[in-house]
């Protein structure tokens, strides 16, 4: 599957913050094998702590929403205003219904029902990062941004 793998010269980097190490640790080497360069991080306050210090090369946000201390809620937000660029993946075993709360659900806003598929994590982690430009296309050059990414139901 070489032609799933992001082309650049400089690995993409993803943070993935996930307080569950077995999970963490799956879905770590799941966008290693896809050639993407990895940070991780057991809670938001840590995952915001590296994506200061690995901005600007960060690309996308991998966050559970139920996470002890800084939830991935808040760091989505504390990302929103210090790294606009970089989307946020949102995943939870919790439903999207019961995860955002009247007036903060948006159907636009990416996230994965635990479980998902290693298909489908994959194709949503692309689809987000070119729709954020994050990938270049094999001339080198930043891929158009594409349609917003439909979650899983």
């Amino acid at each position: 599957m070489a032609e799933s793998h992001p082309v650049s010269e400089r690995p993409i980097t993803v943070l993935v913050a996930e307080d569950e190490d077995l999970l963490r640790r799956l879905v770590s080497q799941l966008l290693g094998t896809q050639g993407y360069r990895i940070l991780e991080a057991r809670d938001g306050a840590e995952a915001l702590h590296l994506a200061h210090l690995a901005s600007p090369h960060l690309r996308l946000v991998v966050a559970d929403v139920v996470m002890p201390g800084m939830d991935g809620w808040e760091l989505g937000r504390r990302l929103a205003i210090d790294c606009p660029e970089v989307p946020v993946l949102y995943m939870s075993a919790y439903p999207r219904t019961d995860i955002f709360h009247r007036g903060e659900s948006n159907p636009s806003v990416p996230f994965l029902e635990k479980p998902f598929s290693s298909e489908l994590f994959v194709k949503t982690v692309r689809d987000l990062l070119e729709q954020a430009g994050g990938l270049p296309d094999p001339a080198g050059r930043a891929s158009e941004p594409s349609p917003p990414v439909e979650s899983a139901p």
